[in-house]
């Protein structure tokens, strides 16, 4: 009857439409964008030839579209040999993270040393020592920390000349040499004089701007 006689003195009311609901706000923050590292490819001056190693039967590094643990990039070059520190052997690092010794940031604090000196102990590449060098030394840190590791047997004395750690340059059994006196000459030394190519239980090093070679028995 009410809306009878609203309607019919003209007063009738339009309903007003309900407001539009907002949409509900999403729970989940949009994921940012993984930065491409474009494999970036520094280069190893104590190791030149790591790119193109093997370990175990793997390259030492490998191109990879998987993220480094260190830096977050993707397209990198994944270290694939030993790192000897307290994290799981899956920890993904990247060649330019090796090159910029930023390791150690994966290693939490209480895994380190109590002393501010820690972190140069964080971690190592090598099972070795450069024994010319107090362990802080720049030059030491270079080899055991920024410079990529190789398959090996023992642990051993990085060998030195002048002042500055030697290249790894490969093991004595490869081919190569044979056309290297220098290198030919390094092995025969390292086995008191007698001649050893090929054996793959010799590591050789070169000077990184010089002629020299020497070698290191690593046996089995």
């Amino acid at each position: 009857m009410i809306r009878w006689l609203q309607r019919f003195l003209g007063i009738e009311r339009t309903p007003t439409p309900p407001a539009p609901k907002e949409p509900p706000s999403s729970t989940y923050k949009p994921i940012p964008p993984i930065e491409s590292q474009g494999f970036a490819k520094p280069h190893f001056r104590f190791f030149p030839g790591c790119y193109e190693a093997e370990w175990h039967g793997h390259n030492v590094f490998s191109k990879s579209s998987e993220t480094c643990d260190v830096c977050g990039k993707r397209d990198i070059w994944r270290y694939n040999g030993t790192i000897y520190w307290t994290l799981p052997e899956e920890t993904i690092v990247c060649a330019q993270c090796i090159f910029e010794e930023r390791l150690a940031a994966l290693v939490p604090e209480d895994q380190q040393a109590d002393n501010s000196e820690a972190r140069l102990h964080a971690y190592s590449l090598h099972d070795t020592e450069v024994d010319e060098f107090d362990w802080r030394d720049p030059l030491a840190v270079e080899v055991r920390s920024r410079t990529p590791g190789f398959p090996i047997f023992n642990p051993f004395n990085w060998p030195t000349s002048g002042g500055v750690p030697l290249a790894f340059m490969g093991y004595g059994d490869e081919e190569k040499w044979k056309a290297v006196p220098e290198a030919l000459a390094a092995m025969k030394e390292a086995n008191g004089g007698e001649d050893i190519f090929p054996c793959p239980y010799l590591l050789l090093f070169k000077e990184v701007d010089g002629p020299l070679f020497k070698a290191v028995i690593d046996p089995d």
